[in-house]
């Protein structure tokens, strides 16, 4: 079905009807162990629309907000249209979230506005609709608008809907259980669409259920059949019916044709078949519902064929705008369609009563009909100032059969629809380029978008597109400039020895002909894939190359490579001071550079790149705040130009630093908004590297467990991608350790002690204490002294004190010392490192206790529970009691951590309730505390359960009364 059936009856459903509305009742009583997420599936036809909207009445009926949204196969193209346009129609929480939800609709109402002369600039139109970007703020207002009241959605055909909205149906699933939130899909079993398969089995995995709907029973049907008829059927009929194959829908339409035929009278309350069965013949016509549309007029059969090339659901004003007239000279014959059952009205919009009637009236088009219909239905769409998604909707159905006014509106409309439509800009982009013949002064400039737009999504067939252009392409600028985007794409999919390859190809295409500041630029980008491919000195030769130049004829992007490319060289010397002045001259340069022209994408891309790192080597000096700023800086610009292929990489690196800051909850906020954006070849290494740490330490086993079986299924990476595997080293250590096995611990991370194997490891001076500790527990103590030289040597090298603060630590365990201990516990402190610091204050204990100071081994082993704590480091503290105990020191048993109450609380979630009882709004928040919104979002979450409050305004409340407000 493709709209909500407000009236349909249910037979035969009623255990379904019973646990459904049990979950309904659960949702309203806010019940901690209700079900959140039920998927319906079942063949077409056999009620899984009429069973979601009988749940939506329901849950109406209790009190609860209800959230509709019905997908179409159109839907596919378009991120989020459906939630969007569910929203549109029918808002919960409108009124308090106003603001917010109109920031995040679309314009409906464009095309009105161009008709009548109003403004169309793009930028009212587009508002911050980045996929990505958007998905994580749905999901956030969508769960606060559930704080306020139980909040029920309903999804008709899961099926059909784009990648954003699986994402975003997965991402509610994971939060429902911490809000008054019950999510409904429907959704055929078999789709042939990996993606939606991957969900499903995903929110089976997360605890959904799973009601699958199969054919009615005989006495279901004979139920039915005396709804419709309004008498009882006799034994002919039944059996007529069992052709049906217990499908309700085709039930119903077999039941139509036989009435409109004549051949049920009913006689004191018997409804009987008469007449010959011709069952085969009956069958076909009902399968392709040329009994319904036999009898329409010819107004209305040419009214409905222009009608399915809007898709299954449609706006009676499109359709007038498609057939050329207005929408009063259509009214008789929608009237007629919607009497013959052929559509729906649902208010606001018209919707074929079925799929299959939408296939038989749209399929008995020639093919090559329905393309030319589609095309000019796009050009009317156009010309009444339709959204640029409209129109390319009926491009894309056109199957390749553009005409130059298509391929003019598609270069015109790349803006938009990179935004709006990514998936759908590089089909049309796709088709446009392979019509557009060699000469034609249109294609660089269309071959240079779709480059951009394939690079921006970083799908599998992403390289052989821009590879194939760039092969075909004649004129030097033009190929050199979509080769240097492949070579970008090959790199960050980890492939630098193809990547090498083009670079060489390219050179030996154009040798002698190609401008002097391309040969710049070729060697900046050798040099910085050099250095990924563990090809250091001459990755410095390249770059060093490159900046010998003189400076009057040095072009400014091959410079910026190259210095980025130092950039790398001295982070791997561990000269972090020398990295950092290298990087601040790239990041002038990159913004010298002007955002316009050929190169904008690879100025941007190297613009964001080059603040990642800054803001990564400003985390590791421990300067949070100004790394934080940077990771900001490097959203806006990627968001700002459509680049949101990095935005994964900024995520991660903004995870990382919360990692090591001890903001858990934030770093494991930001590594759930990573699912589903373009990602980066080693993304899945450091998200579950980093989530396994965080699940290990605070004990939480389960989810432990799932992250590492993730990482054991990985290969151990190479080259560059090994300075990206510290979180999975030290997942594995911990992981063993936990499982009572230190020895395999330690030989986790013994093959870093190895110069050639740790030179990528740029933070194996956080786990060297680890080494020491491990070593010194399984009598090694070889190996504790040479990770103490190692640390020392680091220490030397860098002269940054944390890599001093790492090697007190080792220092002071190997040596029974307490005083180096110390020192690192202070540094800690005053660099906001709470879980460090606690690890400091635990080993210090140990050694005090080991020297015999039990009172001030005590002392220390207190400090470092209330650090643990901080961080939710339940693990830790037993480790730590352990530790002492077997020492023969009594410290008591671990207590349980508070779970309940403003004690419960971590110091993070204290300031966000203290801010949200100044009434500041969570994007408020989110900025005085270097948060995300969604990251806000999940600290006040958790704030209303420990409190067993339900609202913001109860949170301020209790705030005034415990937080002396």
């Amino acid at each position: 079905m493709l709209a909500f059936e407000e009236n349909g009856a249910l037979f035969g459903r009623g255990d379904e009807e019973q646990w459904l509305g049990g979950r309904i009742r659960s949702l309203v009583s806010r019940s901690p162990e209700r079900d959140c997420s039920v998927l319906i599936e079942g063949e077409p036809g056999m009620g899984k629309s009429t069973l979601l909207a009988w749940a939506a009445r329901e849950a109406e009926r209790a009190g609860c907000q209800t959230l509709r949204m019905a997908a179409t196969e159109l839907d596919r193209h378009f991120p989020l249209r459906v939630v969007l346009d569910g929203l549109d129609r029918h808002s919960p929480g409108r009124t308090a979230h106003q603001a917010e939800l109109a920031d995040l609709l679309p314009h409906r109402d464009r095309g009105r506005r161009v008709r009548e002369g109003g403004d169309t600039s793009p930028s009212q139109v587009l508002a911050d609709h980045a996929a990505p970007l958007l998905v994580e703020r749905l999901a956030d207002v969508i769960s606060r608008i559930a704080v306020e009241e139980p909040l029920a959605l309903f999804l008709d055909d899961l099926h059909w809907t784009d990648e954003a909205t699986l994402l975003l149906w997965q991402r509610l699933t994971r939060i429902a259980k911490r809000h008054p939130m019950l999510l409904v899909a429907t959704s055929r079993r078999t789709t042939g669409r990996r993606e939606v398969m991957q969900l499903r089995r995903g929110l089976i995995d997360r605890g959904a259920r799973l009601l699958a709907l199969g054919p009615m029973s005989p006495d279901a049907v004979a139920a039915m059949a005396g709804e419709v008829l309004g008498a009882v059927p006799d034994p002919r009929l039944r059996e007529r019916l069992a052709s049906a194959r217990g499908n309700p829908f085709f039930v119903r339409e077999l039941l139509d044709a036989l009435r409109r035929a004549g051949r049920i009278p009913v006689l004191n309350g018997i409804a009987r078949l008469t007449g010959d069965d011709g069952d085969e013949d009956d069958i076909r016509r009902l399968r392709t519902f040329t009994h319904r549309l036999d009898a329409l007029a010819p107004a209305t059969l040419e009214a409905m064929r222009m009608a399915t090339l809007l898709g299954t659901d449609f706006a009676a004003a499109d359709l007038a705008i498609v057939m050329n007239c207005t929408p009063v000279a259509l009214l008789h014959a929608v009237e007629d369609a919607v009497a013959a059952g052929i559509v729906i009205d649902t208010g606001e919009r018209m919707s074929f009563r079925h799929a299959e009637l939408h296939h038989a009236l749209y399929a008995a088009m020639p093919a090559a009909e329905r393309s030319a219909l589609h095309l000019r239905s796009a050009q009317r769409l156009h010309a009444s100032g339709t959204p640029a998604e409209g129109v390319a909707e009926q491009l894309l159905q056109a199957h390749g059969e553009l005409n130059d006014w298509a391929v003019d509106w598609i270069g015109n409309a790349v803006a938009e629809l990179t935004d709006r439509a990514p998936d759908a800009c590089v089909e049309l982009l796709h088709q446009a380029v392979s019509q557009t013949p060699a000469g034609d002064a249109r294609l660089p400039y269309l071959e240079q978008r779709l480059a951009e737009a394939a690079f921006e999504q970083r799908r599998p067939e992403s390289v052989a597109i821009v590879r194939d252009m760039a092969d075909r392409a004649t004129e030097w600028d033009h190929r050199a400039a979509l080769t240097a985007m492949l070579v970008l794409m090959l790199f960050w999919e980890g492939k630098w020895g193809e990547a090498l390859v083009v670079i060489d190809e390219l050179e030996a295409w154009g040798a002698g002909t190609y401008a002097t500041y391309w040969a710049g630029r070729l060697r900046g980008l050798r040099a910085i894939t050099l250095y990924s491919a563990s090809r250091h000195e001459e990755a410095e030769a390249a770059a060093r190359e490159v900046l010998a130049e003189p400076a009057e004829t040095r072009d400014a992007l091959a410079e910026a490579y190259a210095r980025h490319a130092l950039t790398f060289v001295l982070m791997r010397q561990r000269m972090t001071e020398a990295a950092l002045a290298e990087n601040a001259q790239t990041l002038m340069l990159c913004r010298q550079l002007s955002p316009g022209g050929a190169e904008a994408r690879m100025r941007t891309n190297l613009l964001v790149t080059v603040l990642l790192y800054r803001g990564l080597m400003l985390g590791m000096t421990d300067q949070l705040e100004d790394a934080l700023e940077i990771l900001a800086d490097a959203r806006e610009q990627a968001v700002a130009a459509g680049s949101y292929g990095q935005l994964s990489g900024i995520s991660l690196s903004r995870a990382a630093l919360s990692w090591w800051t001890g903001r858990w909850d934030a770093s494991l906020a930001e590594l759930e908004t990573i699912a589903g954006m373009p990602g980066i070849e080693w993304a899945p290494v450091i998200q579950h590297g980093i989530t396994t740490l965080i699940h290990g330490h605070r004990d939480q086993h389960d989810a432990a467990r799932v992250g590492l079986k993730e990482l054991d299924e990985m290969p151990d990476p190479e080259g560059l991608q090994r300075a990206h595997s510290s979180y999975r080293i030290m997942a594995k250590a911990l992981m063993a350790e936990r499982a009572g096995r230190p020895g395999e611990a330690l030989a986790v991370l013994l093959p870093t002690l190895n110069p050639e194997y740790a030179r990528e490891l740029d933070q194996r001076y956080q786990w060297l204490p680890d080494v020491v500790r491990l070593a010194l527990q399984v009598g090694d103590h070889g190996t504790a002294q040479a990770a103490v030289v190692i640390a020392t040597a680091e220490a030397d090298r860098e002269g940054h004190l944390g890599r001093r603060a790492a090697e007190g630590r080792c220092r002071g365990l190997a040596e029974t010392d307490p005083e180096p201990l110390l020192a690192a516990v202070e540094y800690y402190r005053a660099a906001g490192r709470p879980f460090q610091a606690g690890q400091a204050l635990e080993d210090t204990s140990v050694v005090l206790a080991a020297l015999g100071d039990a009172e001030r081994a005590r002392d220390r082993f207190d400090e470092a529970i209330a650090f643990y704590r901080q961080v939710g480091a339940e693990w830790d503290i037993k480790r730590a009691h352990g530790r002492l105990r077997a020492l023969g020191l009594r410290v008591g048993r671990p207590q349980q951590k508070q779970r309940t109450g403003w004690e419960a609380l971590t110091p993070t979630e204290l300031k966000v309730a203290r801010l949200v009882a100044e009434g500041k709004s969570n994007p408020a928040i989110a900025a005085e505390l270097y948060l995300s919104p969604r990251t806000v979002q999940t600290h006040v979450s958790h704030i209303l359960r420990k409190l067993g409050l339900h609202s913001r305004t109860e949170v301020a409340r209790e705030a005034a009364e415990h937080l002396n407000l």
